[in-house]
């Protein structure tokens, strides 16, 4: 099997994603872990304008994008009852009286994706699992040795 024929396979594979629960207020939410694209995504949603970064925009994306598959978020009802500019403003509104259950939903959001490693850890775990190979260039006029570097030049 090609490495085309392979990936091609892959993508019409069902993914498993971790999963977990909780329940606020005798209502039961269902929290699965996010992609690398959602993590992403998140990440991007959470910056303003001039690309500075808002923690709680960024967990209330978060719990959005966790439990988006099992309640609708952009209902047009729900967002025009509580005021709300997009989904992403709604976490905060819908638990405003309710701190307790914001909290054990971001908790559960953490938790199942908690295993998760971010972008550049598994980016420098990449980097890390390649061992050095005896005179592997490094750059114009250098190469890397087992004992150390010394210039070729």
């Amino acid at each position: 099997m090609s490495k085309l024929d392979k990936y091609l396979a892959k993508a019409k594979e069902p993914v498993q994603r971790r999963t977990g629960t909780v329940v606020i207020d005798s209502d039961e939410w269902k929290v699965r872990e996010l992609t690398m694209s959602e993590t992403r995504a998140c990440i991007r949603l959470a910056e303003d304008g001039n690309g500075n970064f808002d923690t709680f925009r960024y967990n209330d994306v978060r719990i959005v994008k966790a439990t988006e598959h099992d309640f609708l978020w952009n209902d047009k009802d729900l967002l025009l009852a509580y005021s709300a500019k997009d989904k992403f403003d709604l976490p905060i509104k819908l638990f405003e009286n309710n701190r307790d259950g914001y909290t054990a939903l971001l908790e559960k959001v953490n938790e199942v994706n908690a295993k998760v490693k971010s972008e550049q850890e598994v980016v420098e775990e990449l980097k890390n699992s390649f061992e050095p190979m005896e005179n592997q260039a490094t750059s114009v006029g250098h190469t890397s040795e087992v004992e150390g570097n010394h210039q070729t030049s």
